[in-house]
């Protein structure tokens, strides 16, 4: 494993601290291989992603094809704070019109 994908898997890791799920499980619910891990599916990934993440780590974690999925209304309408929302509604109308 090179040291960007250490980081990465560390990163997925993090964001779920309160729950015992293996980094390689979340890598494959980003990449979309598999649908949920127990409670936790795609869009609650993505939503802990966009919410704990600066831009370009989002950028770095979700694979391109994901993105329209990852700033799609069902992920955005549940974050906060309300800045943070405007923010992606703002991004997901200049990469998808």
């Amino acid at each position: 494993m090179s040291s960007t994908e250490d980081s990465a898997a560390k990163k997925l890791s993090a964001l779920y601290w309160d729950v015992d799920v293996q980094e390689t499980q979340l890598e494959r619910l980003l990449r979309g291989d598999i649908e949920r891990i127990g409670h936790i599916d795609r869009l609650n990934l993505y939503r802990r992603l966009l919410m704990t993440y600066d831009w370009y780590s989002v950028l770095a974690l979700i694979p391109p094809e994901r993105m329209k999925e990852a700033l799609s209304a069902s992920v955005i309408e549940h974050m906060y704070p309300p800045s943070l929302k405007n923010r992606y509604l703002y991004a997901r109308s200049i990469l998808f019109g």
